[in-house]
């Protein structure tokens, strides 16, 4: 976690807590009650703290805007807490050009024949260039064909089961494509104002894999609460 800038409320000043995310705002709440200084309905001139939050996942096609609307300084202390933060636009999310080229190349689909290919795509046709093709199933195949590796059967040394099947049991789309926010770090972005102040602070927040967000919320919370009461 990282913070920069800073708060300072009167010393005497009732405080009442504006925030858009909940658990961050109970954080607040109880903190100022604890401290006596919650804006009671009686409060005269309370002064308003005001905390606006952004939660994102740090996955492929986010943006800087995305994490941190309107402030582009949140990237250092992004990077200040560990992680690589993202450009002010990304394009992440966009197809390579290059990557579906050589998708195309392996699935035997070229995006543009040139002459040489199609000169290629020729002699494969009549057969005279390139591997035997497989054996059909007809009684009598094709002479100089190639007979297909029959699958290793249960109880035979070679057989490792049905990998394929697996595959798509375990990942019926991609198994190296995770769309799941929970595959990335989470930055969470608290920026606090108090009326009447021009300054602002702003708290940063990463959460990895398998890390409880409300736990990281509850960090920053008790972090804007801290500097303003102490």
């Amino acid at each position: 976690m990282r913070k920069a800038g800073n708060l300072v409320a009167p010393s005497d000043a009732a405080l009442m807590v504006f925030c858009s995310d909940p658990m961050i705002q109970q954080v607040l709440s109880q903190d100022f009650q604890v401290a006596k200084r919650a804006a009671g309905a009686d409060a005269k001139a309370p002064v308003t703290l005001t905390v606006m939050v952004t939660q994102q996942a740090l996955k492929p096609g986010v943006s800087l805007e995305q994490v941190a609307p309107g402030a582009p300084q949140v990237a250092d202390l992004i990077r200040a807490a560990g992680v690589t933060p993202p450009p002010l636009g990304d394009t992440g999310n966009k197809s390579d050009p290059a990557a579906i080229a050589r998708q195309q190349a392996i699935e035997h689909l070229h995006p543009v024949d040139s002459p040489m290919q199609q000169i290629m795509n020729q002699f494969q046709g009549h057969g005279e260039l390139g591997p035997p093709g497989p054996c059909s199933e007809e009684p009598n195949p094709q002479p100089g064909c190639l007979q297909p590796t029959p699958k290793p059967q249960p109880g035979s040394p070679g057989y490792t089961g049905d990998v394929q099947d697996y595959v798509q049991r375990s990942d019926p789309g991609n198994l190296f494509h995770h769309d799941d926010d929970k595959s990335y770090d989470t930055v969470i972005v608290a920026r606090a104002s108090l009326s009447g102040s021009p300054d602002e602070l702003t708290v940063v927040a990463v959460a990895h894999p398998g890390d409880d967000l409300t736990d990281a919320k509850k960090l920053v919370g008790e972090e804007i609460a801290n500097v303003i009461l102490h």
